[in-house]
């Protein structure tokens, strides 16, 4: 679970972490009940009006269950895995509920076993306490399947041959929401192995992973386990370096050249993807978002108060999107056929290993223009490492080769001229898309603003190199 972006101002959402752009340093604290899941006593600090939940301090930018978690063990030596992120509260800090995992050391720190009650009336509200009580009853099932002591267990029972917790491997959460939890262990030798468990809104990353696994065994982690009715596997660890962390243009070739197979095969098989929960992001999904998408843009150009950029007039909006309808006709009639792409693919999505790339987190999995993806990755990858962005034209290259077959050099040429307006402005659109259903959708404008403004940019490119 992440902190709400309504309680906390400029923080964006990035790499699966929450970034407040202003100030890094910026933490916020949390009361951690802790509990011992066979005596079901709360771990607590003795104080003057009574026990005291733990307290911990953490940096806004990161997972709230992990940092959590490394802190505590870091503090008393306890492995814990975290069961629920209660709602903040206007007078309250946030309040998280862990629970003790393995076999407990000798407490340390003070630490006292209490039960419920027990705890200072001023630590709790009424609304809390009755939810921790739910939770440490297996009840809160509003909180998802993990939020209930002992679902740890109910895992390695499932996944591993035995159950004796001198056995137990190193647990390590990073990760923990509704019906959602990312788990690393790791046994004695030091192998280890991840498991991820998926709820709404993403339960089809469980479909899809599965199947992609199973097509493309050389370009997912091997997976071990699945347990259909959390949702969840368990998979192999991959031994690589992100690809944005890399200096190598070979690693980047063969990473291309890994998606255009996958994408290639699965071009005939659309609607399957379809079915297993692809997101529709095609060519005419796109167009039919023209007029709600420029009628706010509209809106968040008016908006506009930074005078860095000038932001584009009503005038200028209307003649971009009669420019982009007219490319659009172009690049979805050249041939390529829509198929698979990866939603998230930059952010250290891919892995560049002995073996070959690795593709991870395909929980945004969209049907679509192959090129559009790609687009996306080398934009991340020419922000990471300026070998990349030197690179990006033979990059791209590389890449729309791998589509000769297709389509006619002419046409293909088309498509590279026009591939990087497009990411642009569907990395835009999409932005645009996922506000709408937010609490406050003008969070999205300052990266509409930019993105059209790149946009343009690049299609009085395209322009030139056509012309």
């Amino acid at each position: 679970m992440f902190i709400p972006l309504r309680q906390i101002p400029a923080i964006q959402k990035a790499n699966g972490k929450m970034t407040d752009r202003a100030n890094n340093s910026q933490r916020i604290e949390y009361r951690v009940v802790l509990i011992e899941t066979h005596s079901m006593k709360i771990l607590a600090i003795a104080g003057a009006t009574g026990p005291h939940l733990l307290r911990e301090s953490i940096p806004v930018y990161t997972r709230v269950a992990e940092a959590l978690t490394e802190a505590i063990n870091q503090r008393y030596g306890l492995c814990t895995v975290q069961l629920a992120s209660l709602p903040g509260d206007e007078v309250f800090s946030y309040c998280a509920v862990l629970e003790i995992i393995g076999t407990q050391q000798a407490m340390s720190g003070g630490l006292l076993s209490v039960a419920l009650d027990e705890i200072a009336s001023s630590e709790l509200t009424d609304e809390e306490r009755a939810t921790v009580l739910r939770i440490m009853k297996g009840e809160a099932s509003e909180l998802g399947r993990f939020a209930q002591p002992g679902s740890i267990e109910k895992l390695l029972a499932k996944v591993l041959s035995h159950q004796d917790p001198s056995d137990w491997p190193i647990i390590r959460q990073l990760n923990q929401g509704t019906d959602f939890c990312l788990l690393s262990l790791s046994d004695a030798s030091g192998r280890r192995v991840w498991f991820k468990a998926v709820g709404e809104p993403n339960t089809r990353e469980y479909a899809l992973t599965a199947e992609l696994a199973r097509r493309f065994p050389a370009y997912l982690p091997k997976i071990l386990a699945t347990i259909p009715e959390w949702n969840g596997w368990l998979m192999e660890d991959v031994n690589g370096i992100p690809l944005n962390e890399s200096t190598s243009m070979d690693q980047c070739e063969r990473a291309l050249t890994a998606l255009a197979a996958m994408q290639r095969e699965l071009a005939i098989d659309v609607d399957f993807l379809s079915t297993l929960g692809a997101k529709n992001w095609t060519c005419a999904q796109i167009r039919s978002h023209f007029e709600p998408f420029f009628q706010e843009a509209l809106c968040a150009m008016e908006a506009q108060v930074s005078t860095k950029s000038k932001p584009l007039s009503g005038r200028e909006l209307f003649q971009l999107r009669n420019q982009l309808e007219s490319a659009l006709d172009e690049f979805m009639n050249a041939g390529i056929p829509e198929t698979l792409m990866h939603g998230d693919i930059g952010h250290g999505n891919i892995l560049a290993t002995r073996g070959g790339p690795v593709f991870l987190d395909w929980a945004e999995t969209y049907i679509g223009h192959p090129f559009l993806c790609t687009e996306h990755l080398l934009a991340d990858l020419a922000r990471s490492n300026p070998i990349f962005a030197r690179n990006q034209a033979a990059l791209r290259s590389h890449y729309a080769a791998l589509w000769n077959g297709y389509v006619r050099p002419t046409e293909l040429k088309k498509i590279i001229a026009l591939a990087p307006t497009f990411g642009a402005f569907v990395y835009g659109l999409i932005a645009w898309d996922a506000s709408r259903n937010r609490p406050d959708p003008a969070q999205a404008w300052p990266l509409i603003r930019s993105m059209l403004r790149r946009t343009r940019r690049e299609l009085e490119h395209a322009v030139e190199v056509s012309a």
